[in-house]
């Protein structure tokens, strides 16, 4: 059972680690569309070029707090992992003393 729960541990950090380094963009030409679209619902009032850049800070800073919360779950994740690691290593420590002495008690009773 403690290798199952390490190998699993180990899965979930390896899919991290991963998911942590795709990168999360937009490409040109989806930020090209949506600025037409936005140009297109204005009637042509706004300029194209304000729109453009406005729409790539914009997208640069979501994208930056997006890699910043996939970081954070990640974390989060990783450490309730390792809580849960710890906790079933201990109870298998816990289980294997009270096998030792379940043993004694019974090398005890067949002695008397």
């Amino acid at each position: 059972m403690k290798i199952a729960v390490l190998v699993s541990f180990l899965a979930v950090l390896i899919v991290f680690f991963f998911v942590a380094q795709i990168p999360i963009t937009l490409t040109s030409d989806e930020v090209d569309k949506a600025v037409s679209e936005a140009a297109a619902a204005s009637g042509g009032m706004m300029d194209e070029a304000l729109l453009t850049q406005a729409v790539q800070l914009s997208v640069e800073k979501l994208e930056k707090g997006q890699r910043t919360r996939l970081k954070y779950l990640a974390s989060a994740y990783l450490v309730i992992w390792l809580v849960f690691v710890l906790y079933v290593l201990q109870l298998e420590r816990q289980q294997q003393e009270l096998d030792k002495r379940l043993a004694q008690l019974e090398q005890e009773s067949d002695d008397t």
